[in-house]
């Protein structure tokens, strides 16, 4: 080979890394820190955003569970109204039958059924022997209980 073949080729390889040193040293590259900080954002995105969703799921569930609180209370509420005991003074005025003291029971909030009262009453053959007066009843009592009163058994 030639001496001066070999120079130009020598030549060519230094000035070709001189080329690729001056376009790493001046053109800008992304550094360590951006790179770190790109991801890190992304992962601080990701990382939001799973917890996002892990508080919407909470708050789902807080929401179900207020639901069903509020749902409980409220049966509660009227389970407790329904269990409310009443008390009333019934006045027998001579002259009622026991069509009229049932119906006056029902008004009174004793019983619910006023027939089925009259029944009970038929069965025992207690109409005849209702008396005359003002008697103390409650929600409480049974229809035996409610008879008894007034008819003044013990």
């Amino acid at each position: 080979m030639r001496k001066s073949t070999l120079r130009s080729f020598g030549l060519g390889l230094f000035f070709a890394g001189s080329a690729m040193f001056l376009y790493d040293e001046f053109t800008e590259k992304p550094s360590n820190d951006r790179i770190a900080a790109s991801s890190s954002k992304g992962n601080i995105v990701k990382i939001q955003k799973d917890k996002l969703v892990s508080l919407q799921k909470e708050a789902a569930e807080a929401k179900e569970q207020l639901a069903k609180i509020q749902t409980d209370y409220n049966q509660l509420k009227n389970d407790s109204a329904a269990n409310k005991i009443h008390s009333y003074t019934l006045v027998i005025n001579r002259g009622m039958d026991s069509e009229d003291v049932s119906q006056a029971i029902k008004k009174g909030g004793i019983i619910k059924d006023e027939r089925a009262f009259e029944r009970f009453m038929a069965d025992k053959d207690a109409s005849k022997n209702i008396q005359i007066g003002d008697y103390k009843l409650t929600s409480d009592m049974s229809n035996q209980e409610i008879l008894n009163i007034i008819t003044r058994k013990k």
